[in-house]
């Protein structure tokens, strides 16, 4: 009966996610001085149905944080293939996200992905990827943009803390001396994991940490950056997935840089 339930869910979550995707395309068609907002568009549709489909509660805090500051690099973890739905509860207006190039294949959403100006990028060339965001940074102030990146680069599989960093969301916040904001997604792999076979339900915690200033570093500050940034949703990582397990904080690991020098 369980197995039953998870198939007759996640068809469902497919056909509301083939909805959304078919909304959203004919939505553009009439907005296309507001296409910049399609992701935002996308995402609502998402919260209007699968949290019909599969019982699941998004608690977040921190919430003041978003859009407090513009534009801004907004950093989170990759956990599955469902992250969208998260990043749904918090994702601000006039953001856009960096993807890798695979994605731009999926018929009709990789073309309404690319059209509302996303950003793909080829994970195997580094200095490609680090030139197309420093391309994009004039862009972002130009037209008051934020910026959304999946700093893992890749899904955590291994379900337990986080994977190290990618470098190319810091450069871009030092070199247009905006700030970070870090978004920390509890584990949410036992409610929403369509790939693991789980759409059980269920609390998700999601927080939102203060903004962390740019102004003043240059690229030479980029690893502490990234350290700080990284030790920081560590912390906070491990704090919600203690509370989602029922259990205590893991021990916080020993901070190398309490603050970034200017």
């Amino acid at each position: 009966m369980k197995r039953l339930i998870f198939y007759l869910r996640a068809a469902l979550v497919l056909l509301w996610l083939a909805i959304a995707t078919i909304a959203t395309s004919i939505w553009m068609i009439f907005h296309l001085d507001d296409r910049v907002n399609a992701d935002r568009h996308w995402l609502d549709w998402w919260q209007k149905g699968i949290p019909k489909i599969v019982p699941v509660k998004f608690v977040v805090e921190g919430k003041e944080y978003i859009d407090s500051v513009r534009p801004a690099v907004y950093v989170s973890n990759h956990q599955h293939l469902l992250d969208a739905l998260m990043i749904a509860q918090v994702y601000p207006p006039r953001t856009l996200v960096v993807a890798k190039k695979e994605l731009k294949k999926i018929p009709l959403a990789g073309y309404i992905f690319d059209k509302a100006g996303n950003l793909f990028i080829d994970r195997s060339d580094r200095e490609a990827a680090i030139a197309m965001l420093n391309d994009f940074a004039k862009r972002m102030r130009e037209e008051s943009l934020n910026l959304w990146v999946l700093v893992e680069g890749h899904r955590n599989r291994g379900q337990t803390g986080l994977l190290p960093f990618k470098k190319g969301a810091f450069y871009t916040a030092i070199q247009l001396q905006v700030p970070i904001v870090p978004v920390v997604f509890g584990p949410s792999y036992e409610q929403i994991d369509i790939q693991s076979g789980n759409l059980n339900g269920g609390t998700v915690y999601i927080q939102v940490l203060e903004p962390i200033p740019t102004e003043g570093l240059t690229t030479e500050n980029v690893e502490q950056l990234l350290q700080t940034t990284y030790e920081r949703m560590l912390a906070v990582y491990q704090e919600l997935e203690a509370k989602t397990y029922g259990r205590e904080s893991a021990p916080k690991q020993v901070h190398l840089s309490d603050s970034i020098p200017t």
